[in-house]
């Protein structure tokens, strides 16, 4: 059975750096056997307010607040998928306030059955400039990866760092950064074998919030 992973491109630029690094990150995933497969998620277009705190998650797998995040937890929290790989911009030395809302509301998840505990998570950060906070953005997202209990990974060796470091202010855009591309590359193809690892199907069975949610996508 093959194993999914799930590439969330944080930007609010729907096609753009990010969208093309995270395609470079799963086509080298792709490449480290024909049982894995790959899946991409943009929030660019998708409206995922930020998390109020209201607390209605405690009480079951929903949300008081009505935007597009409720129907993107069948993707997320589907048990095919093996690997969770997030890629975002760096702005101001951080995620986009498009990851960090995400990261954010994905709180019920973890609320309602540790839906992602066990999942192999990889980060990417890419910046404008080749050294403007793209290691702390990449820590500050494996930081709520740790919290949800996931394995978290690094780009894998030779380059073996926190994640993906990639810069698009060079001349050529992003596809001309040969070294910051291969973090990108190496983080793919570890979170592909690590995701091997792990049994193909889970005996975790969805509660019936999630039931509901999958009968509605």
């Amino acid at each position: 059975m093959n194993r999914r992973l799930l590439g969330i491109c944080c930007s609010p630029r729907k096609g753009q750096t990010t969208f093309k690094a995270m395609q470079v990150c799963l086509a080298a995933a792709e490449e480290v056997s024909d049982q894995i497969e790959t899946c991409i998620l943009e929030l660019a277009g998708r409206d995922v307010k930020p998390c109020v705190a209201c607390g209605t998650c405690k009480e079951g797998l929903t949300c008081s607040i009505q935007d597009d995040f409720c129907d993107l937890i069948p993707m997320i929290a589907d048990d095919a998928v093996k690997g969770i790989i997030i890629g975002t911009p760096v702005y101001l030395c951080c995620m986009t306030a498009q990851c960090k809302a995400f990261l954010d509301r994905s709180a019920m998840l973890r609320r309602n059955g540790w839906l992602l505990r066990n999942r192999v998570g990889g980060v990417f950060a890419v910046g404008g400039v080749r050294n403007g906070g793209q290691e702390l953005t990449v820590q500050a997202v494996r930081a709520a990866m740790l919290c949800h209990d996931m394995i978290c990974i690094g780009d894998g060796k030779p380059t073996a760092h926190l994640g993906g470091t990639a810069y698009s202010g060079c001349e050529g855009g992003i596809e001309a950064d040969v070294p910051g591309l291969e973090t990108v590359r190496n983080l793919g193809r570890r979170v592909a074998e690590v995701a091997l690892m792990l049994p193909a199907t889970s005996s975790r069975e969805p509660d019936g919030g999630i039931r509901q949610v999958l009968q509605k996508g």
